[in-house]
C-alpha cells in the first residue's frame, strides 16, 4: 500500500477548466521546481517510466501533491463543454454527453493565474472579462474597457460556441484570413489598422495578430460564416463560384463595416472556388464502400466532405436546402463512430 504524499506547502487553487498539465506547470513554477521534477515524482508514484498523454492516475496524484480535494483537476462537460456535430442524435450541432468534447487548450490570463503561464480548456476564447485581459499563443494585451472586444468575446462563447466554433475549429481561422486579405487592400486609416499602432504591432502575418489587432471584426466575420441562410446559397454549386463569391464578399464585408476591395473579392473567389469543389466531391460520396450507386445522406456527406476537403463552410450548410445532386463516384463515407473520432481541420484557405 503505498504511504501518503507530503503535500506541497503552497497551495493553489485550479483556474476554471485548467489543464492538468498546466496546472502542474504552474505549481512547480510557484515552489521554484523543475516540471520535470515534479513528473519524476508523480510516475514513480503511478508506477510508471514515461509520462501518458491521458491518464486519471496522474491527475489522481496532482491532486493529491497539491493537497486538492479529488475531482478538482477534471473538466466540467457541464460548464464547458463543446458542441460538435458527432450523428450520435443528429449531425446538427449539439452537446453531446456520449463524445465529451472540449476544446483545445489555449493560454489562461495571467492575472487569474497570478502571473504564471498555464492552459485551459474553459468555454471562451481570448479574453479575460474579469481582468480585461486578451492572451492568446504569446500575445497579451490590455483591453480592458474596450466594448467591443468584450461583445466579440461573448458572442463567441454563446452563438458560436453553440454551433461548434472554437479558436480552433477553423472557422475563426478562416475569419481571420478574410480579414487579413481585406487589410492588404484597404486604405491608410481604419479602426484595424489604428489598433495595430496602439497594440504595436506591425504588420498581420500571423494568425494571433489578426486576432488581437480585429478581434471584433474576426467575430463577426465568423459569425456570417457560420449562419446557414448566408452560406447554404453560396454553397450551390449548380451557380457560378464568380457570383456565389459576389454575394460572400458583400457579406464579410457588411461584417468588417467597411467597403469592399479587390484583395478581398479576390481572396473570396479563392475561398469559395475551394468550397464548391469540396461539394462536388461531397455529391460523389457513396454510403459504403460496397455500395454502387446508393449515395450517403447529404447530412453524413457534408460532414465528411467538410473533414477531408479541409473546407469548414460546408459544416454550416443546411442539408434540406441545398440541391440534392449525384455526382461522379468521389469514395465511400465512413462509418460514424469512424467520423466522430476526426478533428476539426483548419482550411487551406486559412491562417494556421
Amino acid at each position: 500500500m503505498n504511504t501518503p504524499l507530503r503535500t506541497l506547502p503552497i497551495s493553489l487553487d485550479p483556474l476554471d477548466g485548467e489543464t492538468p498539465d498546466g496546472f502542474l506547470a504552474r505549481l512547480a513554477q510557484a515552489h521554484l521546481l523543475d516540471e520535470d521534477d515534479l513528473r519524476r515524482v508523480i510516475l514513480q508514484r503511478i508506477g510508471r517510466s514515461w509520462w501518458p498523454a491521458v491518464d486519471s492516475h496522474i491527475v489522481e496524484v496532482l491532486e493529491e501533491l497539491a493537497d486538492l480535494p479529488i475531482g478538482s483537476l477534471l473538466p466540467d462537460f457541464e460548464r464547458d463543454g463543446m458542441w460538435v456535430r458527432c450523428g450520435h442524435h443528429s449531425w446538427s450541432p449539439e452537446k453531446c454527453a456520449k463524445c465529451l468534447r472540449f476544446a483545445q487548450p489555449r493560454t489562461a490570463c495571467r492575472t487569474c493565474a497570478g502571473g504564471r503561464r498555464t492552459t485551459t480548456i474553459a468555454r471562451g476564447a481570448a479574453l479575460c472579462l474579469i481582468h480585461g485581459e486578451w492572451t492568446f499563443r504569446e500575445l497579451h494585451a490590455d483591453v480592458a474597457g474596450i466594448s467591443a472586444y468584450e461583445h466579440a468575446e461573448l458572442t463567441l462563447r454563446a452563438r458560436l460556441w453553440k454551433r461548434g466554433v472554437a479558436l480552433h475549429t477553423g472557422e475563426v481561422n478562416l475569419a481571420a484570413a478574410f480579414v487579413r486579405a481585406w487589410y492588404a487592400g484597404a486604405g491608410a486609416s481604419n479602426p484595424i489598422s489604428d489598433r495595430l499602432s496602439m497594440f504595436g504591432v506591425d504588420a498581420l502575418d500571423t494568425y494571433e495578430r489578426v486576432l488581437l489587432c480585429a478581434y471584433p471584426e474576426v467575430v463577426r466575420i465568423a459569425c456570417t460564416l457560420v449562419s446557414t441562410a448566408v452560406i447554404t446559397p453560396v454553397l450551390d454549386v449548380r451557380m457560378s463560384a464568380l457570383d456565389r463569391a459576389g454575394v460572400l464578399s458583400r457579406a464579410v464585408a457588411d461584417a468588417i463595416g467597411e467597403p469592399e476591395n479587390d484583395e478581398l473579392r479576390t481572396f473570396t473567389i479563392r475561398v469559395v472556388g475551394h468550397a464548391h469543389r469540396a461539394m462536388l466531391y461531397m455529391y460523389g460520396l457513396r454510403s459504403t464502400r460496397q455500395a454502387k450507386y446508393q449515395l450517403s445522406p447529404l447530412n453524413r456527406a457534408l460532414i465528411v466532405a467538410a473533414a477531408r476537403q479541409r473546407a469548414c463552410l460546408l459544416r454550416h450548410a443546411n442539408p434540406r436546402r441545398i440541391p440534392d445532386i449525384a455526382g461522379k463516384v468521389t469514395g465511400a463515407a465512413p462509418k460514424p463512430r469512424v467520423i466522430r473520432k476526426w478533428q476539426n481541420e483548419i482550411d487551406e484557405l486559412a491562417l494556421p
